[in-house]
């Protein structure tokens, strides 16, 4: 299969559709391979592949017969003329030729057909400014993967504010004509309130996070004032959580849309890796409110220029906006339980 670039949407409102590297980052690509495949749940990483529209991206297996992935790339079935229901909270789309491969070794694949696509209407049926807060589709496979235990969604998580996440991707488009999965570290994070909703509330409730990507240093940056630009006191963050784990970082470009977000979590002195979103998109920092470089597909030789880029994620969780649950250091976080039946309700036939 060949893994080109998917669509990706930037948070300033400004859509894009292009072939460009897939991922920008430090360390070869044996580097970001054998980091996934050393990694936790990277047999769930899952290659979407749709040979009759021709696209690809990225996504994870989280029940036997459940693909979760970004909702902008299934969103091209729904003007491919396939058979689609609208069940009010849901719209299922029945597609020809989406297929899902997964991989316990780099040498040995797996694929499945996909069955059904189910996309949530809040989604479908946006307001401006609202629909990347649901970019998430699930995909029903044809028969159970039973070679590979689906990913746990936890109900809560709470958040530290140097935590790092790890992206396990199948985006490739910087090797095209190659299936290879490969692992990055995003090392900094801020949380981004959509700006409209059908609840007062939910826009503070419902998070996207954005991890820049940064110029590394062996030297801790002096400290930024509280009035520096947003970019100046973000990438003092990420540099000073990079030096203290030293591991492979990178960018996420079109071709990792979809792609699993994990972070580390610690409980009880025991350090774990737990789901918490996928990859949007990416765009420029907030406060410069700049389109992304014309020239996107020299990023991977001159990575330089995407000092002032930020990976965009969505995740299925939302904020607890309870005064007494989030501190200075952490934030906590809840399942929107509406993900849940929708995984459960299409992986055991109640949504069909």
């Amino acid at each position: 299969m060949r893994v080109v670039g998917c669509k990706a949407k930037l948070v300033i409102f400004v859509s894009l559709c292009i072939k460009l590297t897939a991922m920008v980052g430090s360390g070869t690509i044996q580097e970001h391979q054998k980091l996934v495949y050393e990694a936790p749940y990277h047999e769930a990483a899952a290659l979407i592949t749709d040979n009759d529209i021709g696209f690809t991206q990225s996504g994870v297996l989280v029940r036997k017969n459940i693909v979760l992935t970004a909702a902008h790339g299934m969103q091209l079935l729904l003007n491919a003329k396939y058979p689609i229901k609208d069940l009010g909270n849901y719209v299922l789309v029945t597609p020809k030729k989406l297929s899902v491969t997964f991989s316990i070794t780099p040498n040995t694949h797996v694929t499945y057909k996909v069955e059904k696509v189910l996309l949530d209407s809040r989604y479908v049926r946006f307001e401006v400014g609202d629909q990347h807060k649901y970019d998430i589709a699930l995909l029903k496979l044809s028969e159970e993967v039973e070679s590979i235990t689906p990913v746990p969604i936890a109900n809560e998580i709470a958040l530290e504010t140097d935590v790092p996440m790890l992206v396990q991707t199948w985006g490739n488009a910087d090797v095209p004509r190659q299936q290879i999965k490969r692992g990055f570290y995003l090392f900094e994070w801020s949380l981004f309130f959509p700006n409209k909703d059908e609840d007062p509330l939910a826009n503070l409730r419902t998070v996207m996070l954005g991890s820049i990507f940064f110029e590394p240093s062996n030297v801790v940056p002096k400290k930024p004032n509280i009035n520096d630009p947003e970019s100046t006191q973000r990438r003092y963050f990420a540099i000073k959580s990079w030096l203290k784990h030293k591991r492979p970082y990178g960018l996420a470009l079109p071709g990792t849309s979809g792609a699993p977000v994990y972070v580390e979590t610690t409980i009880n002195g025991k350090t774990s890796l737990r789901f918490f979103g996928l990859v949007m998109g990416y765009a420029s920092i907030g406060e410069e409110n700049l389109l992304i470089y014309k020239k996107l597909e020299d990023l991977s030789k001159n990575p330089n220029d995407a000092y002032n880029v930020q990976t965009i994620i969505t995740t299925p969780f939302r904020l607890n906006m309870q005064p007494t649950a989030n501190t200075t250091d952490k934030k906590h976080f809840a399942l929107d339980r509406r993900y849940l039946r929708m995984i459960d309700g299409l992986s055991n036939g109640e949504i069909s």
